[in-house]
């Protein structure tokens, strides 16, 4: 693909060079109500094939700013679904916590906290290391 749009490159320039060097007649030419005289087919020719490719490269600046736009939303839409996730695991982090905290209010000073394996012991032995 790439060898074959590097020939067709290769031919259209080929093509205006020749369509310059052989038509030398000269043609009067008018754009936004301006005269342009003593201007030949060719020159003619290679201003318009300017004109276009800063139509292209135009074109190309235009498409290439809407992707860049769209892929900028698409990350800002990502970024908010992810920091609304992160603000529930936050949420549902605080609601563990104050469960936690609960829960060891409510055990006593002298009873043992089913969670802490220093304080089961069974005989001589601690159970659980």
């Amino acid at each position: 693909m790439l060898v074959l749009g590097l020939l067709l490159m290769l031919g259209c320039a080929a093509l205006a060079v020749d369509a310059a060097i052989q038509n030398t007649a000269v043609i009067h030419a008018i754009a936004f109500n301006r005269s342009i005289s003593d201007l030949s087919v060719g020159a003619l020719f290679i201003a318009g094939t300017v004109v276009g490719l800063l139509f292209a490269l135009g074109l190309a600046m235009f498409f290439g700013g809407l992707g860049r736009a769209r892929r900028a939303r698409r990350e800002r839409r990502a970024l908010r679904r992810d920091s609304g996730q992160a603000e529930e695991l936050r949420a549902e982090n605080a609601r563990l916590e104050q469960e936690l905290l609960d829960e060891r209010s409510s055990i006593g000073p002298g009873d043992a906290y089913p969670g802490d394996r220093a304080s089961t012991t069974s005989g001589r032995h601690r159970v659980g290391r």
